[in-house]
């Protein structure tokens, strides 16, 4: 019963009881805000000094894994994701490491909600994001829908190794993913 009550008002008049009922309209729906899609060509992440190219948009394994770049200071954008600023989770691979040292991504784990990521692109454009979390998933439960799943907005999922690195299965036990939102155009 209180509930139903819930932003109703008794005023009097004259003695004469009246009710009026105190309404809020709902914010109107929001569209998503995104760009059109143009293909990334370079990644600039302020607080880790990071300023590097795309190599070839990246595909899929004969295995269904995603290709990862073949270059240790460049990253490469999944082609069957959105480019990055237009709607849904663009995704960007870089290696951590390499044979002779620290990758492009190497200090990614950085990254802390708030921080800006740049991707400069094809049409002259600049898409500006906001990190919004970090995950650090094991390997052989990676969050598949939670990257690559359709999403509301223009997305940017930043992905690389962590964890240990597993000399035998020459691969880390974890992935870092880190989760971003485009804020605006320019940057």
């Amino acid at each position: 019963m209180v509930g139903s009550l819930i932003g109703l008002y008794l005023f009097t008049t004259d003695n004469q009881p009246t009710a009026e009922l105190v309404v809020e309209e709902a914010a109107a729906p929001q569209e998503a805000y995104a760009l059109a899609p143009s293909e990334p060509t370079r990644l600039r992440i302020p607080k880790l000094d990071i300023d590097t190219t795309f190599v070839p948009p990246l595909g899929l394994l004969p295995n269904g894994e995603v290709a990862v770049p073949d270059s240790d200071t460049e990253v490469g954008w999944y082609k069957h994701s959105p480019t990055p600023g237009a709607l849904g989770p663009a995704v960007i691979l870089g290696h951590i490491d390499s044979y002779t040292g620290p990758a492009v991504f190497f200090y990614l784990g950085q990254l802390e909600p708030g921080d800006d990521v740049f991707v400069d692109r094809a049409d002259g454009s600049t898409a500006h994001f906001k990190v919004e979390s970090l995950e650090r998933p094991r390997q052989s439960e990676f969050p598949t829908e939670r990257v690559y799943g359709n999403i509301d907005h223009a997305g940017l999922r930043l992905i690389t190794c962590s964890g240990i690195y597993v000399k035998g299965n020459q691969r880390y036990t974890h992935n870092l993913v880190v989760y971003a939102r485009l804020v605006s155009e320019g940057g």
